[in-house]
């Protein structure tokens, strides 16, 4: 690994050229300071909006991609002291057939018509916000690392919408707060900036600056975004944020000269601004009632399931302690929801700090949090430290260290691994691994993580591969392991024919894509745990619409009985299984 990392930094500077070649020429948009007071109500009646230069010219990424988009877009950027302003006029023939779905916080975006901004307030192409609307006013917002490699759909900032369906289109005006966001204190700034549209009914998606069609995240790819002037004079609010609690109750009332029971508890959490890049985050007595519940998730199977964080402490900037080897949560070396549960009840942190954020080009993550004994659970301290320094223009490598360490003599485990990824040629090719390697007392011996992975993907040829070894004894005890003591080995290939809409078969067909899946998961004797081959047909129509037929053959053995429930018991043995589908969805 090193010696791959050697040779990426001697042919550093034509790499980034290569990477960024695609990138012609950057739009950019000035944000006009304005003193006139702006009312949110999706409107854009103040004759201020009028003093800003629109950002226009939205192109398709798809069905026709780099043609200008069937209807057009005019955004305006205004600021003040506090705010940014976003206007944005969205035309549209039929507003009687826009369409939305689903009008709830953080509601899925890909379905129904809506409008985003995207802000990458450090312009370092990698990293952002994304806030995005529907015509009835249904928000979403995430933080993004790496383009989209983590996105944290649990984070919530404070911003401020209104919209208006016309009689020639919709209308979003937003006001977000410059403390909502993280960037530098310089005092002339220039942003990345992003502007992108989706309209349903025609399955369209357009952005300012133009995007590929072969990334499917698209909104998240910054390194495509333009740039965003004029902005002087502003700060990201606040270096210092605390919010207390006060907790009280009477738990019983005593009879007549007897005294009433009762309790009183509180504690602190303290937000500081280190430096415009650095966030540090204290906790005293931490509380986490207030925490939204986790989607219910039923077992059918003899491996643990993935909860994702939701406490409101651990999730600011979470890409920064990203160590995650390939595949659907297989092995993260750091899961934050191992602090503070154990067998899935609360146990009470004591305190606890947390530095994250940037410094130039190094991403840090650090954080020690002491936890109290409680029940037969004795005291506990994790350390966590992550780093992570961007190399090659869209590439990366870094490390990581965790120790947790009870109160008993001996009873520690340490979790430690280096990580690199690499990706070339305007991000066709993405290659990278990771090494880690966890500690023990009583587990010394085959407790390593290994894996490598490749893909290439050009748009109309897509070849990805991985193998990860997770060797019996590893155990990262503040990490999550799905399935340890096993050899994964995975591949993908798949074409996508892409149908020019003016063509007699794109009148109705957007693009079919044949798919091939394979995993192979070995156990330590290298025999079979696990088989799969699935080849696909799939089919998306220019209304939206999908048809796809799949075959799927499975293989599993089992070599120990478990049980789904206490009345159910899977018995060991070999078990062979096919599965045949044919699926059709409208039109939503």
């Amino acid at each position: 690994m090193l010696g791959i990392l050697g040779v990426a930094l001697l042919i550093g500077p034509g790499t980034l050229a290569a990477q960024q070649k695609d990138v012609k020429e950057r739009k950019r948009v000035v944000a006009v300071y304005t003193e006139a007071e702006i009312t949110i109500d999706g409107e854009m009646a103040e004759p201020a909006w009028q003093t800003a230069r629109p950002a226009t010219d939205f192109l398709q990424r798809a069905p026709a991609e780099g043609q200008p988009a069937s209807r057009p877009s005019v955004v305006r950027l205004l600021y003040d002291k506090e705010y940014l302003y976003v206007g944005a006029y969205l035309y549209d023939n039929r507003p009687d057939l826009i369409v939305v779905n689903d009008i709830t916080r953080d509601s899925g975006a890909g379905r129904q018509d809506s409008f985003g901004v995207v802000l990458d307030t450090f312009r370092d192409r990698r990293n952002g916000y994304n806030l995005s609307i529907s015509p009835l006013g249904s928000m979403r917002d995430t933080q993004f690392f790496n383009e989209g490699q983590d996105v944290n759909r649990n984070w919530d900032a404070v911003w401020h919408v209104e919209t208006r369906i016309q009689e020639d289109g919709w209308t979003a005006e937003y006001a977000i707060p410059f403390k909502s966001l993280r960037f530098s204190r310089d005092s002339d700034q220039v942003w990345g900036v992003q502007f992108y549209r989706s309209i349903r009914r025609i399955n369209e998606s357009a952005s300012w600056m133009p995007i590929p069609s072969r990334f499917r995240n698209y909104s998240q790819r910054i390194s495509y975004a333009g740039d965003l002037h004029g902005l002087q004079g502003v700060q990201p609010g606040k270096n210092l944020k605390v919010k207390p609690y006060i907790l009280g109750g009477v738990n019983h009332f005593g009879s007549r000269g007897q005294e009433i029971e009762g309790d009183l508890d509180g504690g602190v959490d303290l937000k500081y601004g280190l430096t415009s890049g650095l966030t540090l985050d204290l906790t005293v007595n931490t509380d986490f009632s207030q925490v939204e519940a986790d989607i219910q998730q039923v077992n059918l199977s003899r491996f643990p399931l993935f909860f994702p964080e939701k406490r409101e402490f651990f999730l600011e900037n979470t890409g920064n302690f990203r160590f995650e080897a390939p595949g659907n949560n297989q092995a993260l070396l750091f899961h934050s929801r191992r602090i503070g549960l154990v067998d899935g009840l609360p146990v009470p942190i004591l305190a606890g700090a947390r530095m994250t954020g940037r410094a130039g080009p190094y991403y840090l993550g650090l954080m020690n949090i002491q936890t109290r004994s409680d029940r037969d659970i004795p005291a506990n301290n994790f350390t966590t430290a992550r780093v992570r320094r961007n190399i090659l223009g869209n590439s990366d490598f870094g490390a990581m260290f965790i120790n947790s360490q009870s109160q008993l003599p001996d009873d520690y485990n340490r979790s430690y691994g280096a990580d690199v990824n690499f990706l070339f040629f305007d991000r066709r090719l993405k290659a990278g691994g990771m090494l880690a390697r966890t500690q023990t007392p009583g587990s010394e011996g085959r407790d390593w993580l290994k894996s490598v992975e490749a893909q290439w993907d050009d748009g109309l040829f897509r070849l990805t591969g991985y193998f990860l070894e997770i060797q019996k004894n590893f155990n990262p005890e503040v990490g999550f392991v799905r399935r340890p003591g096993n050899k994964i080995l995975h591949g993908e290939l798949g074409l996508r024919f892409f149908q020019e809409p003016d063509s007699s078969l794109g009148r109705y067909i957007r693009e079919m894509s044949p798919h091939l899946t394979s995993k192979q998961i070995l156990l330590p004797g290298n025999s079979t745990e696990t088989k799969l081959l699935r080849p696909r047909f799939r089919v998306e129509f220019q209304d939206s619409g999908l048809f796809q037929v799949e075959y799927v053959q499975n293989f599993e053995r089992v070599s120990e009985p478990f049980d789904i429930t206490h009345h159910f018991t899977i018995p060991s043995g070999d078990y062979h299984f096919n599965e045949y589908s044919l699926k059709y969805s409208s039109d939503n």
